[in-house]
């Protein structure tokens, strides 16, 4: 279904190469990048060798094809399709306990059993909308305003410095600033992703040199340190008069942006959802699919019981078999697709939460 990946190759994680001193010359960040990836193409999607989803096809993924498509998505989770199967399972237990045990089961109250457990699973379907809502807007408020505030930051200092140093002698300066901005992304998502930060990589790519990474060990908040550094060099520029006062103000606002961009991509990180709602939220949809099952179980049991027996045997013919038979496949399409729906609804949610450490949905 997924036939064999394509390949493309593209900047990205890979061996690293050894710049030649010409490019060592020409090109002072030759080496902070890590070499060559490779790119591979899964269907409509595009993908980073390590799973990360670099685009999709969008008009692709909005037709009938769609249906064709499993990596990649909730339904590739195990955790997903364990759930369903339990869950279906439980259906399948209580149907042949209503056989075995009850001595009419014609005589279930089959509507009301059914109007019950609908009007909860609405109520139910409602929140988790609502979560779902809130959660992408939390996912879309780290991507946008957070790293794509970071991300300006960065394009606004090195249009400044080209414009203001426009000369050949300034490189070293420009290069500066620039490895320094590089050094504050790759310590954030090295901290969010690993939770621990990798100085001696970070060396080895040339992004940081020996006396920083001394300094830099010892400091907390090691993503926001890059900024304040690129703010004094600022400083000590105005205070040897190569910067008019009105221009370092504006750029100690563009690093106070920065700085505050890397802050709240970790307090979106570190403030989750209150404990109290997920765990409710999680405790309806699970209630949700266990009054499911077990109502799906019951009416199939009923149907069974009318398929089972003859007209002379029931004493009366309720309804007819094909009712029944009708009856019997809509309970068991019910026990497969409400849970399959609430708990992948759920665990995108999940997902959704932590971008940085979801491997198909990060940044």
């Amino acid at each position: 279904m997924f036939g064999r990946p394509v390949a493309s190759s593209s900047r990205c994680q890979g061996p690293l190469e050894v710049p030649s001193e010409k490019d060592r010359a020409t090109r002072p960040l030759y080496s902070a990048g890590t070499g060559f990836c490779t790119f591979v193409e899964h269907g409509i999607r595009t993908e980073t060798e390590d799973g990360s989803v670099v685009k999709y096809d969008i008009h692709t993924l909005g037709s009938f094809a769609t249906l064709a498509r499993i990596r990649g998505t909730v339904l590739s989770s195990w955790s997903l399709w364990l759930h369903v199967g339990l869950y279906m399972c439980l259906a399948a237990l209580v149907c042949a306990m209503v056989l075995a045990l009850a001595e009419s089961p014609h005589l279930v109250r089959s509507s009301r059993i059914g109007e019950a457990v609908n009007y909860f699973s609405i109520f139910v379907a409602f929140f988790l909308a609502l979560h779902l809502a809130l959660v992408v807007e939390r996912w879309w408020e780290v991507r946008r305003s957070l790293l794509g505030e970071l991300w300006r930051a960065t394009n606004d200092l090195t249009m400044v410095l080209a414009v203001h140093f426009p000369s050949r002698e300034h490189r070293r300066l420009k290069t500066l600033v620039l490895r320094y901005a590089l050094l504050s992304f790759e310590l954030m998502f090295m901290e969010a992703r690993k939770g621990e930060i990798n100085l001696q990589e970070l060396r080895s790519r040339q992004l940081l040199r020996d006396d920083e990474h001394e300094r830099l060990d010892l400091l907390a908040s090691k993503p926001q340190v890059p900024w304040v550094w690129i703010a004094a060099t600022f400083r000590r520029l105005a205070s040897e008069g190569k910067l008019p006062s009105s221009l370092l103000v504006h750029l100690y606002e563009i690093c106070m942006r920065a700085r505050g961009a890397v802050g709240g991509v970790f307090v979106q990180l570190d403030a989750q959802l209150p404990f109290m709602y997920v765990h409710l939220l999680s405790a309806l949809v699970h209630a949700n699919n266990l009054l499911v099952a077990a109502k799906c179980g019951t009416l199939a049991a009923v149907a069974i019981w009318h398929l089972r027996f003859t007209e002379a045997e029931k004493g009366e013919q309720l309804v007819s078999k094909s009712e029944n038979a009708q009856a019997l496949f809509f309970q068991c399409l019910q026990a497969l697709l409400i849970p399959l729906m609430t708990v992948g609804f759920l665990e995108v949610g999940i997902l959704l939460a932590d971008p940085f450490n979801s491997a198909l949905q990060d940044f």
